[in-house]
């Protein structure tokens, strides 16, 4: 097979875990209006945060190149199906292009974007790295998707309000809760790639109580807020995270297949409720996600994506 495809310059783009960002912009955006139903400002408002995003996975798979070759996922640029050189000129191109599109909101909306990228490149580039730094990479995600990523959409249609920040902390604590998840499945390859994540700093059983313990926090937080788009997922998904943290307290063995399921259950949860906030959103996913199963089976010959595979 060539290895050139056009289609491999907007599958770099990640468009799977670009999903969880239009998520919650969308949550975003209805906790703001109290409804849902899409309007302009949240179609641009989806273009720019794609933008944004879909510029920050690729600087993230460049930086990560070797750990991709490890882990064996993220083949575009680990297996040079996309030369570096042009990944970095898509990537400033998309910033770019995100950056221009703002300018037409308040200088609020352009603030928190602005803060979204920093915290992207903050998160893959050397010498601060946090996607490097136990810990501080945990609270990079939760609040980069957690408060970001919501205060964004929120913004399309509200003033700045320090409350909202109070509003989006159950879904900081589940978010983070989900990331631990996901650097516990990869503790091998980032060990050999000399990655120092917050599960190999904290060990696979305290980090498997830890996420345990944040989820519950998560619950705690969204009952008391009334808070039922966030509740859901993490109720339903509470007793996954018990169960591979029991596994492995009890085995000392990582069960990696339901801890991917652990992590993606609840996103996969977070996308029906927004479908059923905005109908048309679901008709977009489908495409999207069929788009996804034949770009992979014909590109790579594998079925992705899939809820447990990884």
């Amino acid at each position: 097979m060539s290895k050139f495809n056009p289609f491999d310059y907007f599958f770099i783009l990640r468009p799977l875990i670009l999903i969880p960002c239009w998520n919650f912009l969308l949550i975003g955006s209805y906790l703001a209006r109290g409804k849902g139903g899409f309007t302009a400002e949240i179609i641009f408002g989806l273009i720019i945060y794609t933008l944004i995003m879909g510029g920050v996975y690729i600087l993230n798979q460049i930086m990560d190149i070797e750990t991709d070759r490890i882990n064996k996922k993220l083949f575009l640029l680990s297996e040079g199906y996309i030369p570096v050189k042009y990944a970095y000129i898509e990537m400033a191109v998309l910033w770019i292009l995100a950056i221009l599109l703002s300018i037409q909101f308040n200088v609020i909306f352009l603030l928190f974007i602005s803060i979204s990228l920093v915290i992207g490149v903050f998160y893959s580039l050397p010498p601060i790295k946090l996607k490097g730094k136990p810990i501080l990479d945990t609270v990079s995600n939760g609040i980069g998707y957690g408060v970001i990523n919501f205060s964004i959409g929120w913004l399309l249609f509200r003033s700045f309000e320090w409350s909202m920040f109070y509003r989006f902390f159950p879904y900081f604590l589940s978010i983070s809760a989900v990331f631990i998840n996901t650097t516990i499945v990869d503790i091998e390859g980032d060990r050999r790639a000399k990655e120092f994540t917050t599960a190999i700093f904290l060990g696979e059983n305290i980090a498997y109580v830890s996420s345990t313990i944040l989820m519950i926090g998560a619950i705690i937080v969204a009952f008391t807020l009334k808070d039922f788009i966030c509740l859901i997922p993490a109720a339903v998904s509470l007793p996954l995270f018990i169960y591979v943290a029991v596994c492995s307290l009890i085995k000392n063995k990582i069960n990696r297949k339901l801890t991917i399921v652990s992590f993606r259950l609840p996103g996969l949860l977070f996308t029906f409720i927004t479908a059923f906030l905005y109908p048309v959103y679901f008709l977009i996913l489908i495409a999207v996600l069929i788009g996804m199963r034949i770009y992979y089976k014909n590109r790579f010959g594998i079925s992705y994506p899939t809820l447990a595979g990884g």
